[in-house]
C-alpha cells in the first residue's frame, strides 16, 4: 500500500488580479466534483475528460503523483494528499498560471509523509519552484531528540537504540507534529 503524504497549498501573497486566476483554478477543478463527493481528484486539473484521458505517467510530472486528492479548498489556499510524493508540479504549475497577471505572488507547500519517513517545505513563485526543504526521518529524529531532553536519556549511543522503546516513541508521537510544523515554518525560503 502506498504511504499517503499531506500538503497544504497556502496563497501568501496574492493580487486582486491573482486571486482571480487561483477562484478560476479552483471553480474549474470543483465544477468536476461529483455529487456526494467530499473530494476531488487532481487529474481533473489536467485532464478534460478524466476518466478517458487519465495517465499514470502524466499525474507523476503534471501533479507530481501518481494519485492525488484535494478534500479543501478556499481563497487562500488548498489541502491535498497523494501517493508517494507531495504534489510539486501541480502547485508549480499554479503558482505559474497566477504569476502570468501577478509577478509578486508568493505560495508555500507544506507536506508530510503519513509515518512520517519525510517532511517538508517548498515556496513557489511566479516562475515555479523556488527551493524546497525537506527532511527524512533519521534528520527529523535527530531534531526532534535535541528538543526532548528525556529522549537523549532514552537513546543509548553504542548500541543505536531505545533503551525503553515504548516510553520513547510515546515521547516522539507526543511532540512530533508541533516540532515538524515549526520546523516547516521556520524553513519557508524565499
Amino acid at each position: 500500500m502506498a504511504n499517503h503524504v499531506n500538503g497544504y497549498l497556502s496563497i501568501r501573497n496574492v493580487s486582486e488580479e491573482g486571486q482571480k486566476v487561483w477562484e478560476k483554478i479552483v471553480s474549474d477543478i470543483e465544477a468536476k466534483k461529483k455529487e456526494g463527493e467530499y473530494e476531488i481528484h487532481l487529474g481533473h486539473y489536467i485532464f478534460e475528460n478524466f476518466d478517458d484521458d487519465w495517465d499514470f505517467n502524466r499525474m507523476c510530472e503534471d501533479i507530481g503523483a501518481k494519485w492525488a486528492y484535494a478534500t479543501d479548498w478556499d481563497e487562500s489556499g488548498m489541502a491535498m494528499y497523494s501517493a508517494w510524493s507531495p504534489c510539486g508540479e501541480f502547485v508549480s504549475s499554479v503558482a505559474k498560471r497566477i504569476g502570468e497577471v501577478d509577478e509578486s505572488v508568493q505560495i508555500v507547500l507544506t507536506y508530510e509523509d503519513e509515518m512520517p519517513n519525510f517532511v517538508g517545505v517548498a515556496t513557489f513563485n511566479k516562475d515555479g519552484l523556488v527551493i524546497d526543504n525537506a527532511l527524512e526521518s533519521d534528520e527529523m529524529l535527530d531534531i526532534i531528540k535535541e528538543q526532548e531532553p528525556r529522549l537523549v536519556e532514552l537513546w543509548d549511543e553504542e548500541t543505536e537504540e531505545w533503551t525503553d522503546e515504548e516510553e520513547a516513541w510515546d515521547l516522539i508521537n507526543e511532540i512530533q507534529w508541533d516540532i515538524i510544523n515549526e520546523w516547516q515554518s521556520d524553513n519557508e525560503e524565499w
